[in-house]
């Protein structure tokens, strides 16, 4: 009889574990596959002053990364008052901490500007009320400008400049924010609203933050080296263009440049100026055989060892230079400085192109360049060593235009018996005709 109870003592509880059992793997399934609810955030009674922020946009972002600060474009606070008080209450103070905490973040790039308006009690004018509005929002404003212990609050904000030269750079611009006060008795006024986003103004202060980049740094200023699209000829009929900004440029500052530039283009390329004193072009290891050159000066240019981004500096500087008939079998080049790896500076041929027009057959030479170039630019054609002979003469020191080369003394032409002037073949066909003046 007793083994007999035992035994349904034990099937009782058995059973009793088995149902809780069963009973806790239910109710664990139910609250995974439950939707989940965020907690709200309960709000004391008391706690009548406070902020809406506008809820951000999530943002996609890498796993294992950080999720940037944002900060809101626009948003509001309410600053309670008690009745008949210009002083604001505790849990305001709270408040204006938290604007004051997302207005000065130094991570904050808005440019943002405020509005305070104060509101009355609602209660009829009297003298006593009558400045009730105005100095509670004299109050809010003074809790930012004790913060900042100026009389104007004075704000820095991150931001960005671009130069051609280095890109965007980091900056901090210095502003005093844009306030405006404004203050309403609630009884007598009906053409104001007495609510905002939900909340009665009563009692209260009503801070607008807003970014306005506009008001409160009005216009920034962009420069351009050059500060249009500029044209200039030279006399031997060569024609420089230089676009709007393709030296440099600064945007996005709020700095005072000093943005004046003057460029200058001369020519020699003349017979006459091209072998008063002729020189081959400058080159180390090559013959370069000059025809002329030009000379391009500007008071603004950018250093290629100092500027970050010279990789990207176009090739929109042109020059065009209309070529004589004779010239035309010439196969002339333009040469222009060039920087090489090792960190020196060759005469080199620039992108270049002929131009021809059908009715005259004249051709128009024309060469492309970047900022780091203006300098002298070279017209000439590269020849080996073998060929020199086709192009010049032997000399002596002191000749008309003899210049010394390849260990001796050349010269681009000599004169006959009648001193008429006399040129090589090839020659003939690089250097522009000799005027009928010289001829004489």
């Amino acid at each position: 009889m007793k083994r007999q109870v035992f035994f349904y003592l034990f099937l009782m509880c058995f059973s009793v574990v088995s149902m809780a059992q069963k009973a806790k793997t239910i109710t664990i399934k139910k609250a995974a596959n439950a939707p989940v609810v965020q907690p709200k955030v309960q709000i004391s009674p008391s706690a009548c002053s406070k902020i809406i922020i506008p809820k951000a946009k999530k943002q996609a972002q890498s796993y294992g990364t950080k999720a940037p600060k944002t900060y809101p474009e626009r948003f509001e606070a309410f600053i309670c008052f008690d009745k008949g008080q210009t002083t604001y209450r505790e849990d305001a103070l709270d408040v204006l901490d938290s604007v004051f905490k997302i207005v000065f973040d130094q991570d904050n790039g808005m440019f943002y500007k405020m509005t305070i308006t104060g509101y009355d009690d609602a209660d009829k004018i009297t003298e006593a009320t009558a400045s009730l509005a105005r100095e509670r929002a004299v109050n809010a404003f003074h809790y930012f400008a004790s913060r900042e212990q100026t009389e104007y609050i004075i704000r820095r904000t991150k931001s960005f400049y671009k130069t051609s030269s280095e890109g965007a750079t980091e900056c901090y611009i210095k502003y005093k924010m844009p306030f405006d006060f404004k203050w309403y008795n609630l009884q007598d006024t009906i053409h104001i609203e007495k609510t905002i986003s939900g909340v009665d103004l009563t009692s209260k202060v009503y801070i607008l933050v807003e970014n306005d980049t506009a008001e409160c740094l009005g216009k920034f200023n962009d420069y351009y080296y050059p500060g249009q699209d500029t044209t200039l000829m030279s006399s031997g009929y060569a024609m420089l263009k230089v676009p709007k900004g393709a030296l440099e440029s600064t945007t996005h500052t709020k700095d005072t440049i000093n943005n004046s530039l003057t460029l200058s283009f001369t020519s020699c390329l003349s017979f006459e100026d091209v072998t008063r004193e002729y020189k081959l072009v400058p080159h180390k290891t090559q013959y370069i055989v000059s025809a002329g050159y030009m000379v391009i000066k500007s008071n603004h240019c950018p250093v290629y060892e100092k500027t970050a981004l010279r990789d990207e500096y176009p090739q929109n500087i042109t020059i065009r230079l209309p070529m004589e008939l004779q010239q035309n079998e010439g196969r002339l080049k333009f040469y222009a400085r060039t920087y090489n790896p090792n960190g020196t500076w060759t005469y080199k041929i620039i992108p270049t192109k002929k131009e021809k027009d059908k009715e005259s057959g004249i051709e128009t030479l024309v060469g492309s360049l970047t900022a780091f170039q203006l300098d002298t630019i070279y017209l000439g054609k590269r020849v080996e060593e073998k060929e020199m002979s086709n192009y010049f003469y032997p000399a002596q020191e002191g000749e008309p235009g003899a210049f010394n080369a390849m260990g001796g003394w050349l010269k681009p032409y000599k004169l006959d018996k009648k001193g008429s002037i006399v040129i090589k073949k090839d020659m003939q066909a690089i250097l522009r005709k000799p005027s009928e003046k010289t001829l004489r």
